[in-house]
């Protein structure tokens, strides 16, 4: 603090290469290594990886909007595949499922509504 001021937050840049990914089980043949997390705002970021069958049942996310884009492979839920390149948004509670043939590698991100 200068003056009884304080000053100005600075700016901060976060990295993590791809050889410092952190993957987790989070069901057979899924996994997801988180990228960004801020509990306060509601913000979530990962990169998920399904192995080629992978499949979930309908389901929601309450409270949260989840946007896919696919990186590599394809994704598919109960309307239509995904491929590399491609982009979906879903709203708080829309149910879906989830599954892919050949598996694939997406981004996730996840924002409290």
């Amino acid at each position: 603090m200068q003056g009884g001021k304080r000053a100005p937050a600075v700016p901060v840049t976060h990295y993590l290469s791809a050889e410092g990914l952190q993957w987790q089980a989070r069901g057979e043949n899924y996994w997801e290594a988180p990228l960004h997390a801020d509990r306060a705002r509601g913000e979530r970021t990962v990169l998920m990886r399904m192995g080629p069958g992978a499949q979930f049942g309908m389901h929601a996310h309450e409270g949260e909007r989840e946007q896919i884009y696919v990186l590599s492979g394809s994704f598919r839920d109960q309307n239509r595949t995904l491929k590399p390149g491609d982009y979906a948004c879903r709203e708080p509670g829309a149910p879906h499922s989830s599954d892919s043939d050949k598996g694939c590698v997406a981004l996730l991100v996840y924002t409290r509504v």
